[in-house]
């Protein structure tokens, strides 16, 4: 699969990006909520026993007495409106929420794609040493036998043999893990071992220099960072909370009718109700400094989280620049000259020109060396996303 593919089956499959998306749609249903009038009460009574000479149960007649109300609560303080734009509020902390998991989840599926990519190049280049020093182990094996080398040659080349093979064990580990993690973010659910496979275009984009100063940097981050968003949005949403809340110090207005049949004044007595509470005791006073704090401790936080922000730019850029460096100096002829002079000492070691420690000492230096370097590799290219991640933006 190219990065591109794995990207695609992510976005369609993640199952953390879906279940998290609930969250979305849960805030908006709040806002759906908050929208809502409050239900109006009904009343009913009617005469339970009629204590005159004609002793009637449930007496409803015209000669009898019942009665009714119907009565609907208005918030008049601007209530309704306050809670509904902290619901709004709150779903926007909820989308960023969503955008933190997917910024987070894809820096993971990139880093392990490319883990995998560059530890399975070294596995690569093991077998073919692997495969070529069992030939040579056999061959001396029999020349051992017939007293035509030396034992020590042969063991000098099964060391060699299993130390190549650790080197491959611990590779093939970290494989295995990094898979792991993959198929999982692909939510893969088929015993298919997936085998990263990036195009030349895909490799190619992280090799073109940053131009960008730190500073620039930062303030791309403070523009894009969902996690700063978010810290702003929790700011709105606190100030949303304190105008609600002074909101319920103000009494509700409680407006309705009545009728009663032969209870009141008249018969027949229609009535206008309305109903204040009086706001002697409780005046919300209470929420309404919690609301404050809850301001103040937001935008404290707020500050910090810009400061973190500065110095996770900072520290990506100066890794960047240091692997950087590194990747220079070995991108260019560096493995071809290896190739080169590992066909040589190959060549002249079949033909006995060298010995058998100069050969073994060079392969050694030799696997070793393409270990390094595909481990630079992948440390460049974890620095590049680094930056992308730390600016929430692609510069790679």
């Amino acid at each position: 699969m190219t990065l591109q593919e794995c990207e695609n089956q992510f976005l369609k499959n993640n199952l953390y990006l879906l279940a998290n998306h609930y969250n979305i749609d849960a805030a908006q249903a709040q806002v759906l909520q908050a929208k809502i009038w409050d239900n109006p009460s009904f009343g009913f009574e009617v005469n339970a026993w009629s204590p005159n000479s004609e002793k009637k149960y449930f007496n409803a007649g015209t000669d009898g007495e019942k009665a009714g109300y119907i009565q609907q609560l208005i918030h008049i303080g601007g209530q309704r409106k306050n809670q509904i734009e902290l619901a709004k509020t709150n779903t926007k902390i909820a989308e960023l929420d969503f955008n933190m998991l997917l910024r987070d989840l894809k820096f993971q599926l990139r880093q392990n794609f490319f883990a995998i990519y560059y530890d399975a190049q070294s596995i690569k280049e093991i077998d073919k040493q692997l495969e070529s020093l069992k030939t040579l182990i056999d061959a001396y094996s029999v020349q051992t036998q017939k007293g035509n080398v030396a034992l020590k040659d042969q063991v000098r080349l099964q060391n060699l043999f299993l130390s190549l093979q650790t080197d491959r064990n611990e590779l093939m580990t970290e494989i295995i893990e990094n898979r792991r993690n993959l198929e999982t973010l692909l939510s893969s659910e088929k015993n298919i071992d997936i085998l990263p496979t990036p195009t030349d275009q895909e490799i190619a984009i992280y090799q073109k220099p940053i131009t960008t100063k730190i500073d620039e940097l930062q303030k791309i981050a403070i523009e894009n960072r969902p996690d700063l968003q978010k810290a702003e949005k929790i700011i709105e949403a606190n100030n949303w909370n304190l105008k609600y809340q002074k909101s319920l110090s103000i009494p509700d207005l409680t407006l309705g009718a009545a009728y009663d049949q032969r209870g009141g004044a008249f018969n027949n007595q229609t009535d206008l109700t309305i109903g204040l509470p009086l706001p002697l005791w409780n005046k919300n006073k209470g929420n309404i400094k919690i609301a404050k704090l809850l301001i103040t401790q937001a935008d404290a936080q707020k500050k910090q989280q810009i400061v973190e922000i500065n110095n996770d730019v900072k520290s990506a850029y100066l890794k960047y620049v240091e692997q950087k460096n590194s990747f220079e100096k070995i991108k260019s002829p560096v493995p071809e000259n290896l190739k080169t002079v590992y066909d040589g000492v190959y060549n002249n070691f079949s033909k006995r020109n060298i010995s058998m420690l100069e050969f073994t000492d060079f392969l050694e230096s030799y696997n070793q060396s393409i270990i390094s370097m595909n481990k630079i590799y992948k440390s460049y290219i974890t620095a590049c996303e680094e930056i992308n991640y730390s600016i929430a933006s692609k510069l790679f």
